[in-house]
């Protein structure tokens, strides 16, 4: 008989006040389970009831895989815990310093960190060991980093790669940097019938804002949107747009390919500051260009900055419905290699041509697509990223017999 350690995961369904007031009455204090499904057709359609009952994350398929990967790993006896109810989140209170593992999503650090903060001097005195996600590496720094202080937490989670993570997180040891980027979550993103795919370049997602500082991945994108047609591909651009995860991965496995770039920003300081100044900047300027915030903010940098470009899960969901990816040349945290998983693509888009090309190759394409998704299902899937965790926790040798559960 197997024993697992017991685990609280703290999340957030949804950024900002106005959903942990929405979540803290209706499933806190009402015990209501009313949902967007359970609505009148006539409000189902309608936006502010869909943001208000959620799940407000869902077009982001990340915080979903990363909870169900965790949920599903057998070292693991894990409860879960909505931090915006806080009718739950209070109840835990006292247990949160029993509990021997503490996890805090992206999704609980991504878009706000006012209720963590708040709640901060909760984690005092803990015995249990405390790993924290973090979301949105560029946005809100000085927060989080105040907060993996406040509450000593032993390891910090990064999509960044690890030496970029380790020179942000720097002032914030002993806490450890664990490089820990998004992965794959097979049993959603998997292979389907090649006679559904009826379109050669798809995507669907949003435009960065001007505020991060380049606009490589929207050049590519918009110029495949313009100009597909010339260059022979049948093309489906949304800009903008969103979809959830289970038709998002539809989506997908009807295009032979896709296109891409790194997330991320290339001028990322320790706390944020020049990004903070920029956005500042587009919402007082909401018609500024991107070389405008560049030549304001970045082109002589007043602060050291490192580069904060990182592979994201959408390099990874592609490559479980072996849809090809045509991607801007990259780093992309040293997993994905240039023409042996994906179709490269110089920033000046100078060799576009040729990619497409090369695209247009059933063959080459078909080596591509295989090549990748062995390699991903081998060692990038969201399993291997949480047993990646947990040789980091130690598991075995340091948890106490008290601290684990039969299975």
């Amino acid at each position: 008989m197997s024993e697992r350690l017991k685990t609280l995961v703290l999340e957030a369904d949804g950024g900002g006040w106005s959903y942990v007031a929405v979540d803290s009455l209706l499933r806190g204090l009402l015990h209501s389970r009313i949902d967007t499904a359970s609505l009148p057709p006539s409000l189902r359609g309608n936006k502010w009831w869909r943001r208000m009952l959620g799940p407000r994350y869902i077009h982001l398929s990340y915080v979903l895989d990363w909870r169900e990967a965790l949920c599903a790993a057998p070292g693991l006896e894990v409860e879960i815990c909505n931090v915006n109810n806080l009718v739950d989140y209070r109840r835990r209170r006292e247990a949160i310093r029993r509990y021997p593992l503490l996890i805090v999503l992206h999704s609980a650090t991504g878009d706000s960190m006012g209720l963590l903060r708040a709640t901060a001097h909760w984690f005092d005195g803990r015995r249990g060991r405390l790993v924290v996600f973090l979301g949105n590496e560029y946005d809100l720094m000085e927060d989080k980093l105040a907060f993996l202080r406040a509450t000593g937490a032993e390891i910090v989670c990064s999509q960044l790669p690890l030496e970029a993570a380790e020179w942000v997180y720097a002032e914030c040891r002993p806490t450890r940097v664990l490089s820990l980027p998004h992965a794959l979550n097979p049993r959603l993103y998997a292979p389907g019938p090649a006679a559904a795919r009826v379109v050669d370049i798809g995507f669907c997602g949003d435009v960065y804002h001007p505020f991060i500082g380049d606009s490589e991945r929207t050049d590519l994108i918009t110029h495949i949107q313009r100009h597909g047609h010339d260059l022979g591909l049948r093309t489906e651009i949304r800009l903008n747009a969103r979809m959830g995860r289970t038709e998002w991965a539809s989506f997908l496995g009807r295009c032979w390919g896709t296109v891409g770039a790194e997330s991320g920003s290339y001028y990322l300081d320790r706390h944020g500051r020049m990004i903070r100044a920029a956005k500042a900047y587009c919402r007082r300027a909401p018609g500024a260009t991107v070389e405008e915030i560049r030549a304001r903010f970045y082109r002589a940098p007043a602060l050291p900055y490192v580069s904060g470009k990182t592979i994201s899960s959408r390099h990874f969901e592609p490559i479980g419905t072996k849809t090809c990816q045509l991607l801007l040349q990259g780093q992309y945290n040293g997993i994905l290699r240039p023409g042996e998983h994906y179709i490269p693509v110089r920033k000046d888009l100078s060799d576009l041509r040729e990619a497409i090309r090369r695209f247009q190759d059933g063959a080459e394409r078909t080596r591509i697509v295989e090549r990748a998704y062995a390699y991903v299902l081998e060692q990038h899937t969201y399993a291997h990223r949480v047993q990646a965790l947990l040789r980091a926790l130690g598991q075995g040798a340091a948890a106490p017999a008290a601290d684990l559960v039969p299975s």
